[in-house]
């Protein structure tokens, strides 16, 4: 797994490196001192990382900005804010933050976030398999928006495509991760991952797309939202 540490603090810089070289078999990392350092060697590299640690107040465009900037390429990477600002929490939302860390940092808290990153990104890693054809595809799960079941097709949007084959959607549903994936309709599966909101009989994609909630599925989806969420902010 590839990390990018952006910190201006130098005292911080050395504790989250040294956090890190425990686990320098799992994983290599760049350290940054700015945000348009971080940017600059983005657009360089041409590569994306992982796993983001990002202070809130760096000199010039501050973490949320610079995180912003990041998730208009990269919508699957993770974002874990590095502050001792709170009253930036409510800010970074949009940007769809992983965890927090306050300042100083701890050995604990920061094993644990690495830990739930580890996970996560495995979880999210597991293909999908399938077939069109003669042709056998394995497509990440975290790769997939929705699935939509029509008569014996199924209908697998992701991030940059759109593939169609025949098979049903309780057999699909069986091999997908049960806590990233939830059924909003007899027709639909969707990845909490980029759902944004519940609106009466809608979830509303982070792409502003929606996808349509059924009576007997509402108030599960609601539950399994809630819950997504605060997972996905560390709050359980």
């Amino acid at each position: 797994m590839k990390i990018a540490v952006c910190e201006d603090n130098l005292e911080t810089q050395f504790q989250l490196e040294k956090y890190l070289e425990k686990f320098k078999t799992s994983c290599s990392w760049e350290i940054f001192s700015s945000g348009e350092e971080l940017l600059s060697y983005l657009d360089r590299e041409g590569a994306y990382f992982s796993l983001y640690f990002m202070d809130i107040s760096l000199p010039g465009k501050n973490g949320i900005e610079i995180c912003a900037k990041i998730r208009e390429k990269d919508t699957r990477a993770l974002l874990v804010f590095v502050t001792d600002y709170k009253e930036y929490v409510y800010q970074v939302f949009e940007v769809l933050p992983f965890r927090f860390l306050t300042k100083p940092v701890s050995p604990q808290a920061f094993t644990r976030v690495l830990h739930d990153a580890f996970r996560h990104l495995g979880a999210q890693s597991r293909p999908l398999s399938f077939k069109i054809q003669q042709t056998v595809y394995e497509i990440p799960q975290g790769e997939i928006l929705y699935l939509e079941g029509e008569l014996r097709k199924i209908h697998v949007h992701t991030l940059n495509r759109e593939y169609v084959f025949y098979g049903r959607l309780e057999q699909i549903k069986a091999g997908l991760d049960q806590r990233f994936f939830v059924q909003t309709h007899k027709s639909y599966l969707v990845n909490l991952e980029y759902a944004e909101a519940v609106k009466e009989n809608r979830l509303i994609l982070r792409n502003q797309q929606l996808i349509p909630i059924s009576r007997k599925w509402k108030e599960q989806v609601k539950l399994r939202h809630l819950e997504y969420l605060k997972w996905r902010w560390g709050e359980c």
